[in-house]
């Protein structure tokens, strides 16, 4: 059985990236794959890697990672960046879970072992 989480904008929009990192570590961890509804900011992406490389181990060999942005083309998105908001769609699983990950402009396929 995969565990998936599925985290709001809003669950994490208060947390810092430390609180974010650890969450999205310690659930991977557990085998979870967690889908968090924004894109991460690239400082969260590599305090996320920085985390993962200190954790590898025989247990734990690390994580596939993969975002999905959304086309800048459209101005209400274009506005919500430009204001400091994020858009987007991260996904963070277990490399020992995770088989392959395509994607595409406007999708992202994750196939699970």
């Amino acid at each position: 059985m995969v565990e998936i989480i599925f985290l709001s904008h809003s669950a994490v929009a208060g947390k810092t990236a430390e609180e974010k990192v650890k969450f999205v570590l310690d659930s991977v961890k557990q085998d979870a794959v967690v889908v968090i509804e924004d894109e991460l900011a690239p400082e969260e992406k590599r305090m996320l890697i920085s985390q993962t490389m200190k954790s590898v181990s025989k247990t734990f060999p690390g994580i596939e990672v993969s975002s999905l942005s959304p086309e800048s083309d459209d101005l209400r998105k274009a506005l919500i960046r430009l204001l400091g908001g994020k858009t987007g769609l991260t996904i963070v699983g277990p490399s020992t879970l995770v088989k392959q990950v395509k994607r595409d402009p406007g999708r992202l396929k994750l196939f699970l072992r």
